[in-house]
């Protein structure tokens, strides 16, 4: 047993498991938030960081990527598990992303007129992240999960988006090279993020001996959109460079 995985089953024994009985008892409890962590009515709290938990579901211990998963699928309409998740605070903005390509590079090997020779079109598609790796296909439910916690001042501005068709076009000069990208404003909320699972079997969609987890300082990032569902987006020209060797062959 690795020590990541020793540190997550005893996390999750001191926070999460309760007797047999009281398990039993409690099971259809919803959580309730307490300073970071959630509890029960009977005063257990229960929480734990991502990275205490293991990198694969196993007795005693389901993984945060499956609890993940699981809590879409709880959105999603499954109802053998329910999930739940509370803010610490409003969402923040933390600036914007790192710049990203929209075209491959455009090499004026030959001159020609000074219109522009590097345009892009299009309509860009904006989705939710968090800080449990997971798949794509997960986000969609996450993504209704976190509106749902939210007051509606905050609620209409998060979350996937599809924004507006853009143009741009630049020019890039004789013996230069460049290309089009953008960048757009991000915010993140961050909170607990609990599940409690109907079943508590070994495998996938079932507590692997228990019915609650909770996974602390779980962390969505979404882009900045106004209400109208406009993002806060950036176009721009890369910094052009000197064509090499190969470029113009």
């Amino acid at each position: 047993m690795t020590r990541r995985t020793a540190r997550a089953v005893v996390l999750t024994a001191a926070t999460v498991a309760l007797s047999a009985a009281a398990t039993t008892l409690a099971s259809a409890e919803t959580p309730q938030y307490c300073d970071k962590l959630v509890c029960l009515k009977d005063g257990t709290r229960f929480g734990a960081p991502a990275e205490a938990f293991p990198a694969s579901s196993q007795p005693g211990a389901v993984s945060a990527t499956q609890i993940v998963e699981d809590c879409a699928a709880a959105q999603e309409g499954d109802q053998s598990f329910s999930c739940g998740f509370y803010p610490y605070a409003a969402p923040e903005k933390v600036g914007y992303g790192k710049w990203k390509a929209l075209t491959s590079d455009y090499a004026n090997c030959y001159g020609g007129n000074e219109q522009d020779n590097l345009t892009w079109s299009s309509t860009s598609t904006y989705s939710t992240t968090n800080s449990v790796t997971v798949g794509v296909n997960v986000e969609v439910g996450l993504t209704a999960l976190l509106k749902t916690t939210l007051t509606t001042q905050y609620a209409r501005t998060w979350g996937k988006t599809k924004g507006d068709t853009q143009s741009f076009s630049a020019y890039v000069r004789k013996g230069y090279k460049a290309h089009l990208q953008h960048r757009y404003q991000k915010q993140q909320m961050s909170g607990v993020l609990w599940i409690n699972y109907a079943e508590t079997g070994d495998k996938p969609g079932e507590g692997y001996g228990h019915h609650y987890y909770a996974i602390t300082d779980f962390t969505a990032t979404s882009p900045v959109k106004d209400a109208g569902g406009r993002v806060d987006d950036q176009v721009a020209m890369s910094a052009p460079k000197r064509l090499g060797a190969d470029d113009c062959s």
